[in-house]
């Protein structure tokens, strides 16, 4: 949680443009806890998807969508990833007319309104 209000509070912040860049700087060490964390495993609590994987793949995803190279370093996120949009209802839902990307805060987010 703490990780997804960091990038929600820069966003709102009325000097997103000067933080933006600190904030890229850091990302990688944040996306290699994860890595670390996740380890060879498929799935954050062990071989059985649970709710923290769709807790960790929303972060995850906004981040990936913040910064696109954010998990290029990082194969077992990027194949986390993979895994998770691959789940037959997931999948689905991401395909169907209901799905919506975006916005991911409200008009007046500096970044990620649209």
């Amino acid at each position: 949680m703490d990780f997804r209000l960091q990038l929600g509070m820069m966003c709102y912040a009325a000097d997103f443009e000067q933080k933006k860049p600190e904030y890229l700087e850091g990302l990688p060490e944040k996306m290699k806890l994860f890595s670390q964390f996740l380890g060879e495993r498929p799935w954050f609590a062990g071989s059985k998807i649970t709710f923290v994987d769709f807790v960790a793949y929303d972060v995850l995803d906004q981040h990936r969508i913040f910064e696109p190279k954010c998990l290029e370093a990082f194969p077992n996120l990027k194949n986390f990833m993979s895994r998770f949009e691959g789940l037959e209802k997931i999948s689905a839902y991401m395909k169907s007319s209901r799905f919506l990307p975006g916005p991911m805060y409200l008009k007046i987010a500096k970044w990620g309104n649209k």
